[in-house]
């Protein structure tokens, strides 16, 4: 998860899309709504502009064609630590397709109106993920048949704080929730989230708490359902 200060005056909002009408008065109403800037970006900008900033990227996954969406998919992974990914504009996206974007944080559907958009930024600036909630038991039920991801327990070392964080993530707690309980910062739960995925190399918080639920008797943690 990138190291984001949602508690700044401004924030910035990338919309990778096509121009249109719809896309026009939906970055109008985003500026009027949110405390931050929106700013259209097309294909051909995508990687200048990631590289220059630091935001909130919506991917507009409903404009392109199956193939620039592949191409996104591989052009945007090395900006994960720099920004929050979304995809927008979805339809019924499968586990399989989900996994394929290790990187996302959340996923808003075409049906989705104004104000879940504006609730769910908010929640992804914040660090929490925002995917519907049968949309994450599908995830994870991906992620245990098909779970390659082996690591050298002789070599993995959680610091006590690490665990704590790593336990109240798999209660899905809320970045500022944990911070609140842990009496630190919501900016402080980032950075540590950020090693322990490093630690346990998984690239979100689902595969983190996948890992949770499966390792954290084998490396000396106590994880109770």
């Amino acid at each position: 998860m990138p190291i984001i200060d949602s508690t700044s005056d401004k924030y910035t909002i990338l919309l990778v899309s096509e121009p249109s009408m719809t896309i026009n008065a939906l970055i109008s109403c985003l500026d009027k709504k949110i405390k931050g800037t929106v700013a259209l970006v097309k294909k051909q900008e995508i990687g200048d502009k990631l590289a220059t900033s630091s935001g909130l990227v919506l991917v507009d996954i409903g404009a392109f064609e199956v193939d620039v969406i592949s191409y996104f998919k591989r052009i945007l992974a090395p900006f994960s630590e720099q920004h929050i990914f979304a995809l927008f504009n979805a339809h019924d996206l499968s586990a399989k397709e989900l996994a394929s974007w290790p990187f996302i944080t959340g996923v808003f559907r075409k049906e989705d109106d104004l104000e879940h958009l504006c609730h769910g930024i908010e929640k992804m600036l914040s660090g929490e993920y925002w995917l519907p909630r049968q949309k994450l038991a599908e995830l994870i039920h991906y992620y245990q048949k098909n779970n390659n991801n082996v690591i050298d327990y002789s070599k993995l070392y959680l610091t006590n704080r690490e665990q704590q964080i790593l336990r109240k993530l798999v209660t899905s707690a809320s970045n500022n929730e944990i911070a609140d309980s842990l009496f630190v910062s919501a900016h402080t739960v980032k950075s540590h989230l950020y090693n322990i995925f490093k630690k346990i190399n998984v690239k979100n918080r689902v595969q983190a708490v996948f890992w949770a639920k499966n390792n954290l008797s084998v490396v000396g943690l106590d994880y109770q359902d």
